[in-house]
């Protein structure tokens, strides 16, 4: 119960209450990692430990068809649009890993102070206390590090590109996935205006998924400003009635299908299914999740005006690189047995993130920590190496519905 007065800390506040620490209910979203890895779909995902240098091929091609030629003909010409045969075309580029770190400090000092949540009748000894505040660094690092994930691979998704150094303009710091230009575009009115034919633009969008992505467009993603204008919209409307569309019931008779679950896993909100006139069925989802930028500003993952249409077909690979630390030794590893409980080649696993099916895996950090030379120190580092690549990367079609 309430009071109007602080009460004093008794024995009830002290060993039953517990402390409170918001960084432990605050989780890390991976709806657009989601994309990336999924073995359904033979996405892969890569870990390259020693290695500082990534060869990604991104393979391209089409849907002709053989042609007829008249019989008893003996020369092998089969014309001007029918081109002899070749085994493979691709796109390939070399680059090196990027890298993210993350490090967090324990001095002496510190471990003689009680930790949160500490009983003071019962107090921790110092190693104890160390463990303690590594443990916490430890799960921060890798929470900061999931969310750089997840810009990255947003980043990706958006615009067929991931920085190697973010807000770089140097394309040799960049890895370029070769998106089709007309792939990323702006409608030419405004969804929020009323007179927009919304169903004409993400019906033409699905045209060219299929044409250059040669997948069936089968989900959309928009921002809360996009949400809201396919929702008002009187033509999406006027055939929601007539056809009985469903955007917001969800349930026994309307079911997310299996192969969306790990989006909504990792933070998409599912809106309904729609049916356009020209016969395309997407289901349609919103992204509302945040990170807090250098400047301590909230952040949207999907800007508010931009919708995505992509395909569950398209495959999505990831590399994770090396750490850039020396090897272990015997005798680090006794270090970190005697300072910190485990053993190194066992550290703990990532913790609150919002993800199933292998979307996040402990493979994908490296942790160590170091001493400094007068022993009144103790860092603790994770480091990662991702890169998040749209190797089918014309089967996303991205659009800013307000120009």
């Amino acid at each position: 119960m309430a009071t109007g007065t602080p009460a004093p800390q008794d024995l009830f506040s002290r060993f039953q209450a517990g402390m409170f620490d918001e960084k432990s209910i605050i989780s890390v979203p991976t709806g657009f990692q989601a994309y990336f890895g999924n073995p359904m779909n033979g996405s892969e995902t890569v870990f390259s430990p020693d290695a500082n240098q990534v060869d990604i091929d991104i393979i391209r091609g089409n849907e002709r068809i053989s042609a007829l030629v008249p019989r008893g003909g003996i020369s092998r010409s089969l014309g001007a649009n029918q081109k002899n045969l070749r085994s493979e075309q691709f796109s390939s580029f070399s680059r090196k890993f990027p890298l993210a770190e993350e490090e967090g400090d324990i001095t002496a000092a510190v471990l003689l102070n009680r930790v949160a949540g500490e009983n003071p009748y019962v107090p921790k000894t110092q190693i104890e206390r160390l463990r303690h505040h590594a443990v916490k660094i430890h799960q921060e690092s890798i929470r900061k590090l999931g969310r750089l994930f997840e810009v990255l691979a947003a980043q990706s998704v958006l615009t067929g590109k991931q920085d190697a150094i973010l807000g770089t303009s140097n394309a040799d710091l960049q890895y370029d996935f070769r998106r089709n230009s007309a792939h990323i575009s702006t409608v030419s009115t405004s969804w929020s205006g009323g007179s927009a034919d919304i169903l004409g633009d993400i019906d033409a969008a699905c045209a060219k998924g299929r044409a250059n992505g040669h997948v069936m467009m089968n989900m959309l993603l928009a921002g809360s400003t996009a949400m809201t204008s396919i929702v008002n919209d009187v033509t999406v409307a006027a055939l929601a009635d007539n056809r009985r569309f469903t955007y917001v019931q969800l349930g026994p008779n309307n079911p997310i299908p299996p192969k969306y679950q790990r989006f909504v896993d990792g933070g998409f909100i599912a809106q309904g299914v729609l049916n356009t006139p020209a016969g395309n069925q997407v289901w349609l989802f919103t992204y509302l999740d945040v990170y807090t930028n250098a400047a301590g500003s909230p952040v949207k993952y999907l800007g508010d005006d931009l919708v995505v249409i992509s395909s569950t077909e398209a495959r999505c690979d990831r590399y994770f690189g090396p750490p850039e630390s020396l090897p272990m030794i015997p005798a680090r590893a006794e270090l970190y047995r005697q300072f910190f409980g485990f053993d190194p080649g066992a550290i703990p696993a990532p913790v609150k993130m919002r993800a199933a099916g292998g979307v996040i895996d402990p493979a994908m950090f490296y942790s160590d920590a170091y001493v400094t030379p007068d022993w009144k120190k103790v860092s603790i580092r994770t480091q990662a190496a991702p890169i998040f690549a749209t190797t089918m990367t014309d089967a996303f079609v991205v659009l800013d519905t307000e120009p």
